[in-house]
């Protein structure tokens, strides 16, 4: 073997192992997010648990809007074991916090900069969901007509 094909055999097996798992999903992009209390997670602590990944901010009409109409639905999904992590992107702590409060958002609570994430998970305007198997990879829900959203979401946390 040439020198080029070793190195085209390297970054493809290297690409592999960045992007896919054994079934060939993609992984979801580990980035680190602030706390409410000025502490910072990454999303790969969450690893073990299905999350749904919601990208928000406070002055966002859509996204509290969203949170209220849902509010039911995201409690059912944190009863059957789903994780809420609700990351903003906005640049003022204050606004974040307290609409965090104003609108008794449940789930964990992460902020970062829009920069950061805009790229990787193609976030171009908010709001936008992501749905974090226990592996880290991105899973998707059916397109199937009657089907039940929340039964999928046991259906990820019970590993079927």
């Amino acid at each position: 073997m040439t020198h080029k094909t070793l190195l085209i055999l390297f970054i493809s097996l290297f690409s592999i192992s960045i992007f896919s798992q054994d079934s060939g999903t993609k992984l979801a992009p580990d980035f680190e997010f602030e706390l409410e209390d000025g502490t910072t997670k990454k999303l790969s602590d969450y690893r073990g648990q299905v999350v749904y990944l919601s990208f928000w901010a406070s002055w966002c009409k859509p996204c509290i809007n969203g949170f209220e109409k849902y509010e039911k639905i995201r409690q059912q999904m944190e009863d059957v074991g789903v994780v809420l992590l609700n990351v903003s992107i906005d640049k003022d702590t204050s606004k974040w916090t307290n609409a965090i409060k104003v609108h008794r958002i449940n789930g964990d609570h992460g902020k970062v900069a829009q920069d950061v994430v805009m790229e990787s998970y193609q976030l171009y305007s908010v709001p936008a969901y992501e749905i974090i198997g226990k592996k880290g990879e991105l899973l998707y829900l059916s397109q199937e007509e009657g089907r039940s959203v929340l039964d999928e979401f046991r259906g990820f946390v019970e590993g079927n």
